[in-house]
């Protein structure tokens, strides 16, 4: 993988932009037993080990906003880094994970 600065976003930021247009792209990179335990609404499952194939084979809109996220964030960061170095633009990993959207009481699906 190629060198990357991939940004984080608060989830005050990430909450509201999902509120106001939808158009943002959430990829939790956990396990499927993880997400059916609870996740983001909105968001897609895409464990890490099938995220290459996934930016590969998927049409990703290249100008809305991407966001990864884990339960904390090592696995978001790195699935940030897998799809920048696929070449997918604006991505962002969800600063503290799905911890952090839960101690912040945003609602889990």
């Amino acid at each position: 993988m190629r060198d990357t600065s991939v940004d984080y976003i608060a989830i005050k930021r990430l909450e509201r932009l999902l509120k106001e247009d939808g158009a943002v792209t959430l990829i939790d990179a956990r396990t499927a037993e993880e997400f059916d335990n609870g996740h983001v609404p909105g968001a897609i499952n895409v464990p890490i080990a099938n995220l290459t194939e996934y930016a590969r084979n998927r049409d990703i809109d290249s100008d809305g906003l991407v966001v990864t996220m884990c339960g904390s964030s090592g696995r978001g960061g790195k699935a940030a880094q897998i799809l920048d170095s696929e070449g997918v633009k604006n991505v962002q990993i969800l600063e503290g994970g799905l911890k952090a959207w839960r101690d912040a009481g945003f609602p889990l699906a």
